[in-house]
């Protein structure tokens, strides 16, 4: 039987889920990308707690905010940037209104990842609070244009602001708090264009429509993955310790997936009406590709089957595998205060999806990602535990401690 909380835990916890609700009351699906209203949210929190901010205006509905919790002048030794992002994906249908249940709050982005935000808010307010004459500097840094890997969120901030790299980076994005993430897969998002010749569907007509082509392009590219995997799997490991947490906490096949090619036609356009054969065909890939696989190569290959139908790929994104060692300071930092948290001794791990701590990595900084559970990420019922944002907030807090004071 769980013990009921103290005060000061009653206290936490219902700060932590007012300011989740608020946050989820200011939609920032993305697309179309716009968070001036949470980043509100969140400048206005930022008043109220005391916590020295910028604003920072890429575009006309961008924004980014640096947060200053501690720091950055006159404080010597290690510099840790926390990072999470503002925008969420967008709603599946009519997006319901936030609410809280006993120890849940639900609502399109609880997860991914405004409880995230929220725990990163209430740990620096508590750090900003108590730091004392801890040495180093802290950052926190929320971006928008995450969701899609656009250039206004954390890309071009680092650009411009190329301190923010700091020398270690923690994000809460969703990762259950048993698995430290430490390493990501690669990713190609591609939009392929297929064209056909419009006419009168009914009548005869050479080739087939633009659809159809696009539709032989995806199974012969479904066909490929399927072959590329097929070859990795003989080289896969037996199951280990560390491949059993990753199914027990993010759903069986979770260790597979990491070390695999996986395949997502997100999107299919093309047209005009039912009886007229469509022109033109677009159709959105998104590969995510593991460090033993030549993202390059798979690109070739992809672009020689959309010239067998006739097409074309423009190249929207792309980015390589990326790791952490699992000995960097920040990773046994975040480990060992998990730990003391939660009682059981957290993984690492490969994150099955993509974060903005890929950019750190590629920077050459120790990053490492620590958040809640992802159970319910992008669903119609999305919804967050305050329990668990409650641990993460002491997480983030001892960690920090830890890391900057150089014990780790």
């Amino acid at each position: 039987m769980t013990a009921p909380p103290t005060a000061a835990g009653a206290a936490l916890r219902d700060e932590l889920g007012t300011l989740v609700l608020d946050l989820l009351a200011a939609p920032s699906p993305n697309p179309p990308g716009d968070v001036r209203d949470v980043a509100g949210v969140v400048t206005a929190y930022c008043d109220r707690a005391g916590l020295p901010h910028r604003l920072d205006r890429p575009a006309a509905r961008r924004r980014n905010i640096v947060v200053d919790v501690l720091g950055p002048t006159g404080r010597d030794g290690r510099h840790l940037v926390w990072n999470g992002h503002l925008d969420t994906f967008p709603a599946s249908g009519p997006p319901s209104r936030p609410r809280r249940a006993a120890d849940r709050v639900h609502g399109r982005g609880a997860v991914d990842m405004k409880g995230g935000v929220a725990a990163f808010l209430v740990a620096a307010r508590r750090l900003r609070e108590s730091a004392g004459d801890l040495p180093g500097r802290l950052s926190l840094v929320l971006v928008c244009d995450e969701e899609t890997f656009g250039p206004m969120g954390a890309r071009g901030l680092l650009r411009r602001r190329p301190d923010l790299l700091g020398d270690a980076l923690v994000s809460t994005e969703p990762s259950s708090l048993g698995l430290v993430r430490v390493a990501e897969r690669g990713y190609l998002w591609l939009m392929v264009h297929v064209p056909g010749q419009s006419m009168h569907a009914a009548y005869p007509g050479a080739g087939e429509g633009a659809i159809l082509r696009a539709a032989g392009f995806a199974r012969r590219v479904a066909d490929l993955v399927a072959d590329v995997n097929h070859g990795l799997a003989a080289s896969h490991p037996p199951p280990t310790a560390r491949d059993e947490a990753m199914d027990r906490l993010l759903g069986d096949g979770a260790a597979r997936i990491v070390r695999e090619v996986s395949l997502n036609l997100g999107t299919v356009r093309g047209g005009l009406a039912v009886n007229m054969r469509p022109a033109d065909c677009r159709l959105s890939v998104d590969l995510r590709v593991p460090e033993t696989v030549d993202p390059q190569d798979l690109l070739g290959r992809v672009e020689e089957l959309a010239r067998e139908a006739g097409g074309r790929v423009e190249v929207l994104g792309r980015g390589p595998a990326n790791s952490t060692g699992e000995n960097a300071d920040i990773v046994t930092a975040v480990t060992e205060a998990v730990t003391r948290r939660t009682g059981h001794r957290p993984v690492p791990s490969t994150g099955i999806g993509c974060t903005d701590a890929r950019l750190w990595r590629h920077a050459g900084v120790p990053a490492c990602v620590i958040g809640p559970d992802p159970a319910t990420m992008g669903t119609d019922d999305e919804h967050v535990r305050l329990a668990e944002l409650e641990a993460l907030v002491d997480i983030l807090c001892d960690s920090a401690r830890q890391y900057l004071s150089g014990e780790s």
